[in-house]
This record gives structure tokens, C-alpha cells and sequence, in this order.
């Protein structure tokens, strides 16, 4: 029984349309949010390259935090724009 209601679930959201009917601004916001912390990633990723190299005596450890969450941040934002919006 657990395996044909778990099919026939399946089955419906294969034949909808979709999960979510988005508007475009909905959509809009979802892809510049990821390219905005794909931006900041990297504008964070140059500075601490460039202190790296120069060899400042600076704590690395919070910056590198900041750029990680700054992908996770992109990549959760791509990964919801993909899912809903292509």
C-alpha cells in the first residue's frame, strides 16, 4: 500500500506543470540574488588573495567564512531559480 501510494504521488507531480507557478519579478529576484552573491564571493575571494599575497598579517578565517557563505548563499538561490523558474 506504502509503495503504490508513494507511486501515485510520484506520478502527480511528474504530470503537473509545475511545483510552483511563479511570477516573473519572483523569478527576476531569485536570479539576481545568485549573481549578487556570486559578485560578492568574488570580489571577496580577490581581496584575500590579494592580502595573501602581499602577506599581510590579518586573520584569514572570517573572510574565508564570508566567501563560503557568499557561494552557499549563490548556489541555494541557482539551485531554487533552476528548479522553479527554467
Amino acid at each position: 500500500m506504502k509503495k503504490i501510494l508513494l507511486g501515485l504521488v510520484i506520478v502527480l507531480m511528474m504530470t503537473g506543470s509545475g511545483y510552483a507557478d511563479l511570477d516573473r519579478d519572483e523569478c527576476k529576484y531569485l536570479k539576481t540574488s545568485a549573481e549578487a552573491f556570486v559578485t560578492i564571493g568574488k570580489i571577496l575571494d580577490d581581496r584575500l588573495t590579494e592580502a595573501v599575497n602581499e602577506q599581510k598579517n590579518i586573520d584569514y578565517a572570517p573572510v574565508t567564512k564570508e566567501v563560503l557563505d557568499n557561494i552557499k548563499n549563490a548556489h541555494y538561490y541557482a539551485v531554487t531559480y533552476s528548479a522553479l523558474c527554467d
